[in-house]
């Protein structure tokens, strides 16, 4: 962690980074004690990001003292990839007005990123396909250059039942790759509407998968 970070902001962002990559089980009981003796820290910091984490829907609160890692069902799932196509379907058509240069090539690299993952296949590579996925989409929200839009719609990448790559097959990989580079194509040229329906068919085929996976 980053030694300028306060002994709060270090608790809040180790324990927010756990929680949107899989690292507690759904409905899991994380005590204040337990997790302040893990850390190494007192209660106080760990009971704030717990608060913290509660308002943001990643825990939910609990009879005794702690909170149980937030338990989603496949509607909510569904609910994010609807909100989802329509907030980041405004940013890449804000994108297509509004990027620089410099953040067209980030969508580029990453989406670079994702390919040569894929074909390299070396370690765990559906994790390099999750980051550089996330930074695509961030990016997207990023060159929007609309402030209430990055924050609206940036905790909406944190759920990886919706992000990641782990219910994908080879062709599905492949599919998405394309989808960036559709997207990328309409905010290239400038031209919001390529971009926002890019954007609406990425996101469509994604939650037609999810849709498929057995629950």
């Amino acid at each position: 962690m980053a030694s300028h970070m306060t002994v709060g902001e270090r608790v809040y962002t180790t324990l927010r980074s756990r929680l949107t990559s899989g690292h507690y089980d759904s409905g899991e009981q994380l005590k204040e004690v337990v997790v302040s003796e893990e850390l190494g820290v007192s209660r106080t910091p760990v009971r704030a990001a717990f608060s913290k984490l509660i308002s943001e829907g990643l825990l939910t609160p609990s009879p005794t003292r702690g909170a149980i890692v937030t338990e989603w069902r496949p509607e909510d799932a569904l609910d994010i990839f609807e909100i989802r196509i329509l907030l980041e379907g405004h940013g890449a058509a804000l994108a297509a007005k509004n990027r620089s240069q410099e953040q067209l090539d980030v969508l580029k690299r990453s989406t670079d990123d994702m390919e040569e993952a894929f074909i390299r296949r070396r370690g765990d590579f559906l994790a390099e396909l999750d980051t550089a996925n996330r930074v695509f989409h961030d990016m997207l929200y990023e060159a929007s250059g609309s402030g209430y839009l990055r924050k609206s719609g940036r905790n909406l990448l944190d759920f990886p039942m919706v992000t990641g790559f782990y219910i994908y097959e080879d062709k599905d990989i492949l599919h998405s790759i394309q989808g960036h580079r559709e997207i990328i194509k309409g905010i290239e040229a400038s031209n919001a509407g390529w971009a926002r329906a890019g954007l609406r068919c990425h996101l469509d085929a994604a939650m037609e998968r999810f849709k498929k996976v057995p629950k």
